[in-house]
């Protein structure tokens, strides 16, 4: 809780009154009233800026019962009546004990509070395991693939599925300032150019099965998103997926994390690298990307197989098209 460790007597930069947090990289203390207002005007600044959403959109918000799908979802529901769009959210029930039903717990009441409706659609019911099982699956099989490569595959594609299926233009997602740093780094160790043209604002090289999909908090930091939401009351559980220490992104989180620590503003500088690099290669790799159709389930693909569907044969379960199984909650 060291982010909300506030000296009190200090003040608000713009009105002098209670400091609600330090935005380090602008050097300067916020109270909770114009915390929230300049959060909101920077996210509305990307979507305009971007084009994310334009009259008339129907937009899914891709939502798990985190700080910042939450606020997310807040944010689009107060900008929809003055943009002229409409939003939903969708959710994805993994199956992963002890974490998920809790996430999910705290969306369903948020989107209560604030009057919009939430879909949702299960590993188990759409492809027959849930994620915890999957893994126990892979680990018999030497643990070639890890948890987060499993589940990002499987979660992407039912949630484009499911997007394209309730009729969305936009498929809103919640990676914030500090999820896009680290993609970059990690696209820069691996030697993956063509995603990291990939990585931007808003999706380009568009197919018709593939739902355009937004970041709109592509400029906002982690800290803030949970600042936001501890702020505007959209209650979370504080759980951390069980899988996360898995994945080589944890390390980079804590690296750039105390990066950001002793140099205010690394985080930006980082990501304002990814997008300079979306630019630069981003309609040279697009257009090279020639999409196949997966011989399985039809899917748009890099290769002939699709990765949900090789997932599905790694795990010993049978590939191709889904009937999608989703629902209120």
């Amino acid at each position: 809780m060291r982010w909300f460790q506030v000296d009190k007597t200090l003040a608000c930069a713009i009105c002098g009154g209670k400091p609600a947090i330090k935005v380090s990289y602008i050097d300067s203390y916020l109270c909770k009233e114009h915390f929230l207002e300049y959060f909101e005007r920077r996210v509305l600044s990307t979507i305009k800026y971007f084009n994310l959403i334009e009259e008339g959109d129907v937009v899914a918000a891709a939502v798990s019962g985190g700080k910042d799908s939450l606020s997310l979802l807040y944010v689009l529901k107060k900008f929809s009546e003055e943009l002229g769009y409409t939003v939903f959210g969708i959710a994805v029930d993994e199956g992963i004990q002890g974490y998920r039903e809790y996430k999910l717990k705290a969306l369903k009441k948020v989107a209560e509070k604030i009057g919009v409706k939430i879909f949702a659609a299960s590993f188990s019911e759409n492809y027959g395991l849930t994620l915890d099982e999957a893994i126990k699956i892979a680990m018999r099989k030497g643990f070639e693939y890890k948890p987060c490569s499993i589940c990002g595959v499987f979660r992407r594609y039912l949630l484009n599925l499911a997007a394209k299926e309730l009729g969305a233009d936009k498929l809103a997602t919640g990676h914030n300032l500090d999820d896009e740093a680290q993609v970059f780094l990690m696209n820069v160790l691996r030697g993956g150019v063509p995603n990291i043209a990939r990585e931007y604002p808003i999706s380009r090289g568009g197919h018709e099965k593939l739902v355009t999909r937004i970041k709109p908090f592509y400029f906002i930091p982690e800290k803030e998103t949970l600042t936001y939401a501890l702020l505007r009351g959209l209650d979370t559980p504080f759980v951390e997926c069980p899988y996360v220490k898995y994945s080589i992104r944890h390390g980079i989180r804590r690296w750039l994390n105390s990066r950001e620590r002793e140099q205010p503003g690394t985080k930006y500088k980082v990501a304002a690298s990814s997008l300079l690099y979306g630019e630069i290669f981003g309609k040279t790799y697009v257009s090279m990307a020639s999409l196949q159709t997966c011989k399985y389930c039809g899917a748009p693909s890099t290769s002939e197989i699709c990765r949900a569907c090789a997932f599905r044969i790694y795990l010993g379960l049978t590939p191709g098209t889904i009937k999608l199984k989703i629902h209120e909650i």
